[in-house]
């Protein structure tokens, strides 16, 4: 995720919390719903709609905290 902005992920994961706390969580998610889909269900269709929708809120969290960096560069 954001591996154009490689660097500047790393600097923020060691020294803003908050962003790092959201990284991991993205990241845990991630491997969530990777071990539910490689046994589809339809059970599962409704929960993993919810954690892809909880990913994607993640990630622009992540992308709004990269953007307010000095460091960031579009």
């Amino acid at each position: 995720m954001f591996t154009e902005y490689g660097a500047l992920v790393t600097e923020l994961k060691n020294s803003n919390i908050q962003f790092q706390k959201l990284f991991e969580e993205h990241d845990q998610l991630d491997k969530e719903i990777r071990k539910i889909e490689r046994y589809p269900s339809s059970e599962f269709t409704q929960e993993v709609k919810v954690l892809k929708k909880r990913k994607l809120e993640l990630k622009e969290q992540l992308f709004d905290i990269l953007k307010c960096h000095p460091g960031f560069q579009h």
